[in-house]
């Protein structure tokens, strides 16, 4: 008796539909894509400063102050006038200029005024013309003397008599009313009257001449704020 062997139909079926399952799996599968990676991050970075709006040159006022020219040395109008009046003068060579550092408070409009052969500048008030001023005269044959003798001579001459020590030495002045008059006992100060000194100065040749009609006290100060002209 034939023995009868066991159909393997569901083996074929199997091995069959494992392929066939494979390929429907693939067609199945959503087509590739391309996956965009993003570049990796590199090392941090500083923010960048705000940007500053373009800077505009200054205006031409605008801007550090130049630096101030030196003072132009400028002379009063007296002193200007004094040597304006000293340099045409003809005792200019033995008559050194000479100015007043203050007027006593004095004021006034300087002039020139006129002496022969010498030079002069008289300051007018309102009212009251050369109310004050200064003057080197011409010279004459006795001032070749020596200054000795010139002390002596104005000593002598004016009631009042001073040294005055700011001048080139040896300086001196006579003074009083002028006409070398002593001041009135009823008006010792001088007021109205016209106040004149001679005045000699050491290196100098010429006698000098100081006058106030504003007083004895004036004179005298006037005297003391004497001195040479630079």
């Amino acid at each position: 008796m034939m023995t009868l062997r066991p159909a393997r139909t569901c083996a074929l079926p199997l091995i069959l539909l494992a392929p066939l399952g494979a390929c429907n799996q693939q067609s199945q599968d959503p087509p590739p894509t391309t996956e965009t990676r993003a570049a990796p991050p590199g090392p941090a970075s500083r923010p960048s400063p705000p940007s500053l709006p373009p800077t505009q040159p200054p205006p031409p006022h605008i801007g550090p102050e130049p630096e101030p020219s030196p003072p132009v040395a400028r002379l009063p109008l007296a002193d200007g006038l004094i040597r304006a009046q000293w340099r045409k003068a003809e005792n200019r060579a033995r008559c050194a200029p000479l100015h007043f550092t203050d007027t006593a408070g004095a004021d006034g409009t300087p002039r020139p005024a006129r002496f022969s052969g010498g030079w002069a500048v008289a300051w007018d008030q309102p009212g009251r013309r050369s109310a004050f001023g200064l003057a080197g005269t011409s010279l004459l044959p006795m001032d070749d003397k020596p200054a000795s003798e010139h002390r002596a001579r104005l000593a002598g001459q004016w009631p009042l008599f001073r040294d005055l020590e700011q001048l080139p030495r040896p300086a001196f002045a006579g003074y009083g009313i002028e006409g070398a008059q002593p001041y009135p006992a009823g008006n010792p100060d001088g007021h109205g009257l016209n106040s004149l000194a001679y005045v000699r100065v050491g290196g100098q040749t010429c006698t000098y001449n100081v006058w106030s009609r504003l007083g004895r006290a004036h004179l005298e100060s006037l005297l003391e704020n004497l001195a040479p002209l630079p």
